[in-house]
């Protein structure tokens, strides 16, 4: 069998690993520059930001068997930082399970899924079409290098794209498109602020609630990051980035940075390097709950982390629970 996976996140990457060791051809096509999604890390310069997800925990074991194969191979390490959580003007301990992320990287960890799979990236999905024969094709849009030819003859399809944009590329008769209609995700924007000292605010992750601000992280202090320059990450919450989507980019940056500075008592008016990205699809904000969306008689699967609930961990159970469907 011949299988095309649109989108190379964690979704993707597990369900191709899996689909690969079991002897089957397996390519994948992300529209980004680098595999990950939102494992991703922003460079410019000597600044690194880890400005989408920024660390994951571990429940399942089939998920822990990923980590710990990761772990051996120094593509992750644990973040014991002093996490504290700002509620109603109170600072608590942030308690929760261990956190990971990827090392020296969060991008570390995406790499290392990704090792010796066929990864097409800069490869935008434009539309998929099942021929007379069962088979799939592949449409991308152009790029700056010209058209993009087709890719065709796969026996089966696995989409990770967002709800928003799988319900555009599925056919219409696709047997759970009730379930993907329901399901929907928040935007977040992610402000990165480097700074040319190293700094310590007395917490390395601090979760705030009752502002536009829900997450502030100094980077820098994540294992096997630079001290110097110093990188901090802050995340608007999920309710205050979707009333938000079309605000004024500049608006935006002032109004984090603002309470930043108040939160971390710094004064972050003179950066070394600042810069805003909006994360459209971040969190779930309504979910199916179920490991992936199959519909067999057209040899579709939607995988992703929004199929159960968000998080790292969700998106790679995703991808191994469509991986499986195949394969069964």
């Amino acid at each position: 069998m011949r299988i095309a996976i649109i989108g190379a996140g964690v979704s993707g990457l597990c369900a191709a690993r899996k689909l690969k060791d079991a002897g089957l051809s397996v390519s994948l096509f992300d529209k980004s520059r680098g595999a990950g999604g939102r494992l991703s890390t922003r460079y410019a310069g000597e600044h690194e930001f880890d400005h989408g997800a920024q660390y994951f925990t571990i429940k399942d074991p089939k998920f822990k068997e990923i980590v710990d194969a990761a772990h051996q191979a120094g593509a992750v390490g644990r973040w014991a930082g002093r996490a504290l959580y700002l509620k109603k003007g109170l600072l608590t301990t942030d308690t929760g399970a261990p956190r990971w992320v990827g090392t020296p990287r969060m991008n570390s960890f995406a790499k290392f899924l990704a090792k010796d799979l066929d990864v097409q990236l800069s490869r935008r999905v434009s539309s998929m079409d099942q021929k007379s024969d069962g088979l799939w094709t592949l449409s991308f849009e152009e790029t700056a290098d010209g058209p993009v030819q087709d890719r065709s003859g796969f026996d089966a399809v696995i989409c990770t794209a967002p709800p928003a944009q799988a319900q555009k590329l599925l056919p219409k008769d696709f047997s759970e498109r009730a379930a993907l209609e329901k399901s929907q995700m928040n935007a977040c924007f992610a402000l990165m602020v480097g700074l040319p000292e190293a700094i310590d605010v007395g917490w390395d992750s601090l979760r705030v609630n009752d502002v536009p601000v829900s997450w502030l992280a100094v980077n820098s202090s994540k294992p096997e990051r630079k001290a110097v320059p110093a990188t901090l990450m802050i995340h608007a919450s999920p309710e205050w980035s979707n009333d938000n989507v079309e605000t004024d980019k500049e608006e935006i940056r002032n109004t984090l940075l603002t309470i930043a500075s108040l939160l971390t008592k710094l004064d972050l008016t003179n950066p070394s390097y600042i810069t805003l990205h909006r994360w459209l699809y971040a969190s779930v904000a309504q979910s199916p709950e179920t490991p992936c969306l199959f519909d067999k008689k057209r040899n579709i699967v939607v995988a992703g982390d929004w199929c159960l609930g968000g998080r790292v961990e969700g998106a790679a159970l995703s991808g191994l629970a469509a991986a499986e469907h195949l394969l069964s």
